[in-house]
């Protein structure tokens, strides 16, 4: 037999195991590698495979020893290959091309590949390297993340608009008595553009309502307290000898512990005398516009509140409780997180496990979303509701450990409404696990974490309806 006949019959597998030689501690170790780790003859011919290249391809190593890879490629990307090969054979490394492989089972999957030469003691090129990390997950969350951003964008500029379109005055005003922020409606008071408003002070833009509310301003900032439902009247700039009327709001602006300005919900009352219908009107409007501030901050939970909302105003009125109960329970499910305005927002959407240190500043939310709307006077106990929220019927709850009947029925019913909607929807840290695993878990906590009643209501009359994260329970207020 000729020597070239010698040479063809020469397994390629095995020569090239001998030409860089045995080496079982580190093929054990390349073997034990998250990523997939194939090596290949300079033609392309698969020496090695190790076992997360099996389960990244769905391929054995039996099945792909001694061939080449070309059935990894899709259709559009056969000629990538060619390319790689001959830059490679040349001594070249392509480090982390994104692209594309086909599985066994016929599903592409995005993949970052590094393939490298292996130099033989020579310095010629023996051997190829590749090493391919699975992007499947990181593409799904770059797609979430574009998909929260857009919703985010999304309800930022649907904020913005009910601010430039509410049929309420929206305003903010700093220290200075000068206003920082404000919308159409309430500029038109001063029958003047917005942008000729900002910067100046409110004695400046409505000289003949400054004395009916400076010392609301200053009581406002001195003691920390709202005014609420102010009836101030007077002639605008826009109607001259006419007498109008508003009724006015004033809430301290806090950042962390300090005031730094005074929001203003101003409604014009001049044609509508019926005060208790409209500072029900107010109450609505203010706690739809606090529910989207607080969730424009966080476009991992954007339209959280209002999906609970939806599930507690079900179970609400299964358990037979008065429409204004149910209203109450809407309200206070509407605006339940709003607390978490006051936690940093990278711990809002950090992936993965919290520090103990940021689990305990999330646990405040409670407690400041009570201080936030504590002192709005609702006809229910919301804000009660709202601190409540996250306490336990065994008494692991937070933040003060009440057991049983110690907790309103409205804050029973909105834990178990919140539980279900968290775990049937997307998070930093998790994808959404499902209405079923919900179920499952609200099941385990009857009697003691969860109440009975409410959470057979629920497992009996909340669907996947309730859950569809196209739903806006909001009031058009």
């Amino acid at each position: 037999m000729s020597e070239n006949a010698d040479q063809e019959e020469v397994n390629p597998v095995a020569l090239v195991q001998q030409q860089l030689g045995a080496e079982p501690f580190l093929a054990a170790l390349v073997n034990s590698s998250d990523d997939a780790i194939i090596g290949k003859t300079p033609a392309g011919l698969v020496v090695f495979w190790n076992a997360a290249a099996q389960r990244l391809y769905g391929y054995n190593a039996t099945e792909m020893l001694g061939n080449g890879i070309e059935v990894l490629l899709p259709p559009d990307r056969s000629d990538e290959l060619t390319g790689l090969l001959d830059r490679v054979r040349q001594g070249e490394t392509v480090q982390n091309l994104h692209t594309e492989r086909v599985r066994r089972d016929g599903i592409r999957i995005a993949v970052s590949i590094t393939v490298s030469p292996v130099l033989g003691p020579d310095g010629g090129v023996v051997g190829i390297a590749t090493i391919a990390h699975d992007l499947t997950e990181h593409v799904r969350n770059l797609e979430e993340r574009r998909r929260s951003d857009r919703r985010a964008a999304e309800t930022l500029s649907l904020l913005e608009t009910l601010q430039a379109t509410a049929p309420v005055g929206l305003g903010f005003v700093d220290r200075e008595f000068r206003f920082v922020r404000l919308n159409q409606m309430l500029a038109s008071v001063n029958g003047s553009s917005v942008e000729d408003q900002i910067g100046r002070t409110v004695a400046e833009v409505v000289p003949t309502i400054w004395p009916q509310v400076e010392a609301i301003y200053r009581r406002v900032f001195d003691t920390g307290e709202s005014v609420v439902n102010v009836d101030v009247s007077g002639e605008t700039a826009a109607d001259p000898g006419q007498l109008h009327h508003w009724l006015s709001n004033y809430y301290p602006v806090r950042l962390q512990s300090e005031i730094i300005g005074i929001g203003l919900v101003v409604v014009d009352i001049t044609e509508r005398k019926h005060a208790d219908r409209l500072r029900d009107e107010l109450t609505r409007g203010a706690v739809d516009a606090i529910a989207a501030t607080a969730e424009a901050r966080d476009p991992y939970t954007a339209g959280h509140q209002r999906r609970v909302a939806d599930i507690a105003v079900a179970i609400a009125t299964n358990l037979g409780l008065s429409a204004d109960e149910v209203e109450g329970i809407r309200i206070a499910a509407t605006i339940h997180d709003v607390g978490k305005v006051s936690v940093p927002i990278e711990i809002l959407v950090r992936p993965g496990k919290l520090r103990p240190s940021d689990w305990e500043m999330i646990k405040g939310h409670s407690r400041a979303g009570y201080e936030i709307v504590a002192d709005i006077p609702f006809t229910q106990p919301v804000a009660d509701m709202v601190l409540q929220h996250h306490e336990r019927c065994d008494g692991s709850g937070y933040p003060d450990g009440l057991h049983g009947e110690e907790i309103l029925l409205g804050a029973r019913i909105i834990a178990v409404a919140d539980t279900v909607e968290a775990m049937s929807s997307h998070r930093p840290y998790r994808a959404a696990l499902g209405l079923e695993a919900a179920f499952d878990e609200i099941r385990r906590g009857r009697g003691t974490l969860f109440d009975p009643q409410v959470v057979d209501a629920c497992l009996h009359h909340v669907g996947e309806g309730l859950l569809a994260p196209e739903r806006d329970s909001r009031s058009t207020v």
